[in-house]
């Protein structure tokens, strides 16, 4: 892996890192959220300290390349971020349609009884 990667690599991880870090201490941001930002970032920090980790995974896996790799991982985490952020928003829409639903039959219900 040449070296300006690695160097590109080690200081965005670290400046994602902290800008995570920082949005935690803020509440702006919630822990589920960050374990994954940090692991990721954790991920990069040891490819970049040592790039032989990389190497014996692209031969293993029959990469040619071990920056090939690091972009094959970049690519595979953030699919599966965007799903399980996919998911967890359609979990909050389904309780969202079903709180208003119940709101709406207790507004219809708190109605009726106002006429009787």
């Amino acid at each position: 892996m040449p070296l300006i990667l690695r160097i590109l690599l080690l200081i965005s991880s670290l400046l994602s890192f902290i800008f995570v870090v920082r949005r935690l201490r803020k509440s702006e941001v919630q822990l589920y959220d960050t374990t994954f930002w940090i692991t990721l970032s954790a991920l990069f920090v040891l490819l970049s300290l040592f790039p032989q980790i990389a190497i014996k995974v692209a031969e293993l896996i029959g990469i040619q390349s071990p920056v090939n790799m690091v972009f094959l991982i970049i690519i595979f985490f953030l699919l599966g971020h965007c799903f399980l952020q996919s998911l967890r928003f359609s979990h909050l829409e389904n309780r969202f349609n079903k709180l208003v639903g119940d709101e709406a039959l207790k507004a219809e219900d708190e109605k009726q009884e106002e006429d009787s």
